[in-house]
């Protein structure tokens, strides 16, 4: 049994050492030892020695297995840190080289900014040019055109004419709507590539409103010989809120397009409805030339004109259907053009009406005419009598342009005397002059225009309102600027009145009266009793009473009740000492003062397009009744307050 378990202990220590299992092989070798023991103690024939020398080399040959092994391990470690330094300095590689790659990223990032923050820049400065180029382009343009659309209306109204004459200037007359045309679409241009371009929508009787408009288009078929056929589907009793200025000029721009390329003896048709609930639709039919097929895609593009039209010598801006496009769209509306070469052309195009209604009350009365109505007869006549009367007053005009001034000249030195000055510094060292010269005749009122070089209109007029000696003068603003905010900066500072080029010559007379017969009111001062040259130094106590007068006047001019009495109580003072007040320091009674702070605040409600109606405008500044708003404002300014809702 002994012998057994021995041999037994040996195969393991055997397998032990192969498994390099050491310590459980020492292990059964002591065992092993101590069963040899038990062997030798029975009978002595096992033989320790030779045994201990093969399990001693055994283990020599483990332990050398065993160094063999840690040594493989060892240098395996040592591979696997020199890869994982190599790693780690491929990662710190790769994110120095990433580094520096997003920093140059960043730079170019930057440069790229700095790049585009430039070009923007630049592009603002283009477009300010642009904005600036209009700007001149714009008073250019008006200038001339009033040199030739007032010469023109005077010649009209001479007598007598021969026939020949009157449709010379009357040729002359259209052509010059023409170009105010023209210009007019150039301005909408700008507003509209601003994106500036408004809605002003009025209640407009819509068959009259059209029929007028179409009607001006029968001369011009009489001499092509063209059978022009117009046809209205829509009652006459029909009225809708209209943008009078963009449908006028939708329908001139449509037919002046038709009439360009119909050859004489040709036929167009003009279709006028209102259908699918409340859309205005419209149509021109012509049997003119046509527009090729590849061409029609781009028909309504700015600039572009047809090339295979064979009417090139006809010019042409390219701005006409354009604008058409952009109005009607702007109208919430669509238009679309389709055409054979060399058969003809149709244009359809449709808006929604809004307000659509059967009343022809209007709050204001309709006027089709793109200029400002002509004051009547009877204003003309006034207006003249009054020029008459003083026609020692003299009157500054300071405009840069000579045949302007001339003109200007021409139509003032029949009721005035007229002194002329060619910027806003000659018209200062004018003024100085006559007031230290006592033979120098005294201004009474200053006509001027806004750009001038080396003092401009609005320098000269703030030098005016800033000094007491020339406080007191009227000054009408006499431009082609005819933004809303020229207006308002030339009311700011306290502009008398503002004349858009070109002008009529009834309505700047009826001005010129009106402002010169409001200072004559003023109480009179002097030896001889003459008209005062200005208004009385006030002192800082009259002043501050006017500011918080003029405050509480205005802050009520929606109030019906606002009247003398009222304004008496409310400033603890009796009606007499109102008059004697406002009069001292205004040169105006109570009631006339209420008067003109009330139109004056109508004329920046209509320069500002508060409201759209004239009966809305006339309610917020205290009259009740809108007709005589309108005849006191028209009496005032020399024109209608509808004459501002329709203009652009």
């Amino acid at each position: 049994m002994h012998d057994r378990l021995a041999l037994n202990l040996g195969i393991r220590i055997d397998i032990a050492v192969v498994e390099e299992n050491f310590e459980e092989a020492y292990h059964l070798t002591q065992e092993l030892n101590r069963q040899h023991a038990i062997l030798d103690s029975l009978d002595g024939a096992f033989d320790v020695e030779k045994y201990y020398i093969k399990s001693e080399k055994k283990r020599l040959e483990s332990e050398s297995a065993r160094q063999a092994l840690e040594l493989r391990l060892s240098k395996s470690q040592r591979n696997s840190a020199i890869v994982i330094a190599s790693l780690a300095a491929l990662i710190a590689l790769g994110f120095l080289i990433g580094l520096s790659q997003q920093r140059r990223s960043k730079r170019k990032i930057a440069k790229q900014y700095r790049f585009i923050q430039k070009q923007a820049a630049q592009l603002r400065r283009l477009d300010a040019a642009k904005s600036h180029f209009f700007d001149n382009v714009s008073h250019e343009l008006r200038t001339p055109l009033t040199l030739i659309a007032g010469p023109v209306n005077s010649l009209l109204k001479m007598q007598p004419l021969s026939p020949e004459q009157k449709v010379l200037l009357e040729s002359i007359r259209r052509n010059g709507e023409q170009l105010k045309l023209l210009v007019n679409d150039i301005l909408d241009l700008r507003k509209l590539s601003a994106g500036v371009m408004e809605v002003h929508r009025q209640s407009t009787p819509v068959y009259a409103f059209f029929k007028e408009h179409f009607a001006q288009f029968e001369s011009k078929a009489v001499e092509q010989e063209i059978d022009y056929r117009v046809r209205i589907d829509v009652a006459e009793q029909v009225v809708a809120e209209l943008d009078r200025a963009k449908c006028r000029q939708i329908a001139n721009n449509l037919l002046s397009n038709a009439f360009k390329f119909t050859p004489y003896g040709g036929q167009i048709e003009v279709i006028l409805s209102i259908k699918d609930q409340n859309w205005l639709q419209l149509s021109v039919t012509d049997t003119g030339i046509g527009i090729a097929e590849d061409e029609l895609i781009q028909i309504f593009d700015r600039y572009f004109q047809a090339s295979h039209t064979g009417r090139t010598a006809q010019g042409g801006t390219g701005i006409g259907l354009a604008l058409c496009k952009e109005y009607v769209e702007l109208l919430g509306g669509w238009v679309k053009a389709e055409s054979q070469l060399g058969k003809g052309s149709m244009f359809y195009l449709a808006f929604p009406l809004t307000g659509v209604s059967q009343s022809m009350v209007l709050e204001s009365p309709l006027t089709v005419g793109e200029s400002a109505p002509r004051i009547e007869e009877a204003v003309h006549t006034e207006a003249s009598a009054s020029a008459a009367e003083d026609s020692r007053l003299s009157v500054l005009i300071v405009e840069d342009n000579a045949d302007l001034r001339a003109f200007l000249r021409f139509i003032l030195s029949q009721h005035y005397t007229v002194l002329e000055a060619a910027n806003g510094q000659a018209a200062l060292d004018l003024l100085q002059e006559s007031q230290e010269n006592d033979t120098f005749p005294t201004v009474r009122l200053v006509i001027s225009d806004l750009m001038m070089q080396p003092v401009d209109g609005y320098e000269l007029l703030s030098r005016l309102k800033a000094r007491d000696e020339t406080r007191h003068l009227p000054v009408i603003m006499l431009t082609a600027r005819a933004g809303v905010k020229d207006k308002i900066k030339a009311l700011r500072i306290g502009v008398d009145d503002y004349l858009i080029k070109p002008f009529e010559e009834e309505e700047l007379l009826a001005r010129v009266s009106n402002l010169l017969r409001n200072q004559s009111q003023r109480p009179p001062s002097g030896e001889a009793g003459a008209l005062s040259a200005a208004l009385p130094i006030l002192s800082q106590e009259d002043m501050a009473w006017l500011e918080r007068f003029e405050a509480y006047v205005k802050n009520n001019l929606g109030n019906d009740a606002l009247t003398v009495s009222f304004l008496a109580e409310e400033f603890s003072m009796s009606e007499s000492s109102l008059l004697r007040q406002v009069s001292r320091i205004t040169g105006l009674t109570p009631n006339q003062y209420l008067t003109e702070v009330r139109l004056q605040a109508a004329r920046e409600l209509l320069e500002q397009r508060t409201y759209r109606t004239i009966a809305r405008v006339a309610s917020a500044v205290g009259y009740n009744k809108p007709r005589t708003f309108s005849r006191n404002f028209k009496e005032r300014f020399g024109q209608s307050p509808s004459a501002y809702l329709r203009a652009d």
